[in-house]
């Protein structure tokens, strides 16, 4: 099976330890072509980019992408599923996340601890979702943990919440996510945007960071800044995210362009 890993920070480097030797690999990041006139399509990719790169991805998989091909995201936030739908069609996108640990070398580098946790389901389209089984039996064999579940979103608004609740405080405070839940004035701002953030989920019918900090790389639009959308659209206020969102952005604003005004656009699972 050919499976192209489309973007190679810490979580392509979980996938792609996976699958070295069990698939054909194709590694694509921005420094790497996706692949040359007359070379086979793939059967599958896997999106592991950050959010501002999804576009970026997305256009790379309608070019390799067979077509009976499936495009599986495990990405943080909302709004990645509807850009690869875009590109792509219903029936061949998969939706997913992973936990997975990680960390930084001293030079920067990404590098990733742990196996990793896979929750994803299935595709629309039969040929698609035949694929993305083929892809699942290769991770498994590969050390990961896959659950295959039958409705993407709770899956997706359930780490959607924990990233809101601790990546924001963890960039802000520049601390770890221990350090956060041993002091008790940072404990209670979690705990408060757990409950503004579970209170926009469960409006929305889903009732229910450190190391990026050094990297200088926020996924918070699509997180925090997600949440706040959602919230506007159902008449709520979500004061606490949009603050983490104004504040992150403020601290990084060459990563995070476009998440203010926070309550423009928005942002829905369908």
């Amino acid at each position: 099976m050919r499976v192209a890993i489309l973007g190679m920070g810490a979580i392509g480097q979980v996938v792609a330890r996976a699958l070295d030797g069990r698939a054909e690999l194709v590694k694509v990041d921005r420094t790497h072509a996706p692949l040359r006139e007359g070379e086979a399509l793939v059967d599958a990719t896997i999106v592991t980019t950050k959010t501002p790169g999804t576009r970026w991805a997305a256009e790379q998989a309608a070019r390799m992408l067979a077509p009976d091909g499936v495009a599986l995201t495990i990405q943080n936030g909302l709004g990645n599923h509807e850009i690869l739908v875009e590109h792509l069609g219903q029936s061949r996108v998969a939706l997913g996340v992973i936990y997975v640990g990680a960390g930084f070398r001293a030079d920067g580098s990404h590098y990733a601890t742990g196996a990793g946790r896979i929750q994803l389901a299935r595709p629309p389209g039969a040929e698609s979702a035949k694929r993305l089984d083929a892809v699942v039996d290769l991770l498994r064999a590969g050390g990961v943990q896959v659950e295959v579940v039958g409705d993407p979103w709770p899956v997706i608004w359930r780490k959607l919440i924990a990233n809101a609740v601790m990546n924001a405080p963890s960039a802000i405070f520049d601390a770890t996510y221990a350090d956060i839940a041993g002091d008790p004035a940072k404990s209670l701002l979690c705990d408060a945007l757990a409950r503004e953030s579970a209170a926009v989920a469960g409006a929305a019918g889903f009732p229910s960071s450190e190391q990026d900090a050094i990297a200088a790389w926020r996924e918070i639009d699509a997180i925090n800044g997600a949440l706040v959308r959602e919230a506007a659209r159902r008449g709520m206020a979500a004061p606490l995210n949009e603050s983490m969102t104004i504040i992150v952005s403020a601290l990084h604003p060459r990563d995070t362009a476009t998440a203010v005004p926070v309550l423009a656009g928005g942002a829905r699972p369908g």
